[in-house]
């Protein structure tokens, strides 16, 4: 697949047609259907002398494909197929009426997304379910051109790429109904958030990765989470749908008074309640019981400067639908922290800020490793592409890797660190990379 960047100019014709230059003319003469996301039709392709850089749209072709005005457009051709405008989709929430920041406080990464975008010849449109006009089959959404937010309508993008914020909003009722409509019609990948005990289920009967994972409960009762606790001394007790850190409790046995400690957030503070009797602090941490909880043990993780540390660890596709390990970085938990969730007060680490060359070369080869591997795994066991996961790795004093949790999702809070800021574009380029797969794998079906 050939990409172009063009001016683009409109003229008056009923004609289905484009009028491309004559030196790039070659590339174009095979090409017999001209696709915009969705929308397809049959063209005519003529050429001319008039400069090397600019393409002629019939008015009929543009007002069938529903492009809106444009001053450049950018093209990819492959055999007797054109893609004009290829479009990325990102479908997502939380829009504000302020024109310098339509998508709120994530609007600089959907901003340095649009940049990355056009340079591997893709338009972005940032949208949400209010969006979307399902009659024409058109989103009027947000696009990023001349360091600007324009509102700009095209039809449906045939890849779409899911970064719905949070769990509660994926539930709403009109964003569950528009993905649906649109689903049916368009490519979506990482559609949904994970469900912890699917994840940890189907890599639990992989033998390849099982080992990757520490003990796990689901809908423990009662009996099980005490019992546990008497033999691990610490656990974690999870929600399954759950993200972000949201709802964990941990709870120690503290033997030399036989008290247990359960410590978990109310909004951003900690709290920390000690129980004389374990069934007393289940019956208050858990008055509706335990059902949609997993519990684990909490594994003795490697410190530095006596602090426990963890690891996130970034895999995507890529344009040849081959997982790459694309960022890796060390997290310590705030001081008093449960978690390591930087918004808990955690700080993020390159390995090579924290350990020598050999080392970081060590932990980095046997993280890589094991992303991967469970990448590959849920990819083929889970419903519906994958392009892209985020993983929290923990290493024990004994050099195993623990894979914690998998995420759908993944933050970007990695980029406030000034290394991964400078490589943002790279690993912001991945999703374009899958996405022209995913394009590549519709031509060759046509």
């Amino acid at each position: 697949m050939e990409s172009y960047y063009f001016y683009a100019k409109t003229y008056t014709s009923q004609k289905m047609r484009i009028i491309v230059p004559k030196e790039v003319y070659p590339a174009f003469h095979k090409v017999q259907t001209i696709w915009c996301g969705v929308r397809s039709n049959e063209i005519e392709v003529m050429t001319h002398q008039k400069d090397e850089d600019t393409i002629y749209l019939s008015s009929q072709l543009k007002d069938e494909l529903k492009l809106p005005d444009l001053s450049t457009l950018s093209c990819s051709v492959e055999e007797a197929n054109v893609w004009v405008q290829p479009l990325l989709g990102i479908f997502t929430a939380g829009f504000t009426e302020n024109r310098d920041t339509p998508i709120g406080d994530r609007t600089a990464i959907f901003e340095a997304m649009s940049i990355t975008g056009q340079s591997y010849g893709f338009e972005t449109i940032v949208f949400g379910y209010q969006h979307v006009n399902l009659e024409d089959e058109t989103i009027n959404g947000y696009v990023f051109h001349n360091g600007i937010w324009e509102r700009k309508t095209y039809p449906f993008p045939y890849v779409i790429y899911d970064r719905i914020p949070n769990r509660k909003i994926e539930h709403h009722p009109l964003v569950i109904r528009i993905r649906k409509q649109l689903q049916s019609r368009t490519i979506w990948f990482n559609s949904g958030f994970f469900n912890k005990w699917k994840v940890y289920d189907r890599l639990k009967r992989t033998y390849q990765v099982s080992h990757f994972l520490p003990q796990t409960t689901l809908h423990p009762s009662p009996e099980r989470v005490l019992e546990m606790l008497q033999q691990e001394k610490k656990l974690y007790i999870k929600p399954i749908h759950g993200s972000k850190g949201t709802g964990i409790k941990r709870c120690r046995l503290r033997e030399e008074t036989g008290e247990i400690e359960c410590q978990y957030y109310e909004g951003e503070k900690l709290v920390h309640q000690r129980y004389q009797d374990g069934q007393n602090m289940i019956n208050q941490q858990f008055p509706n019981g335990l059902y949609g909880y997993i519990v684990q043990p909490e594994i003795e993780l490697k410190t530095k400067r006596s602090t426990p540390m963890d690891y996130r660890v970034h895999t995507n596709k890529n344009e040849k639908n081959e997982w790459v390990v694309t960022a890796i970085c060390t997290k310590f938990a705030g001081k008093g922290s449960l978690t390591t969730h930087v918004r808990r007060g955690g700080s993020l680490h390159t390995l090579e800020e924290l350990f020598d060359d050999r080392e970081s070369q060590q932990v980095y080869t046997k993280l890589e490793r094991s992303a991967l591997e469970i990448s590959k795994v849920l990819d083929r066991t889970l419903k519906g592409p994958l392009g892209e996961i985020g993983f929290d790795f923990g290493i024990d004093q004994e050099g195993q890797v623990w894979m914690f949790e998998a995420n759908s999702k993944p933050g970007y809070v990695l980029y406030d660190h000034p290394t991964f800021k400078r490589e943002q574009n790279v690993i912001l380029s991945y999703p374009y990379r899958y996405a022209k797969y995913l394009y590549q794998q519709r031509i060759t079906q046509t």
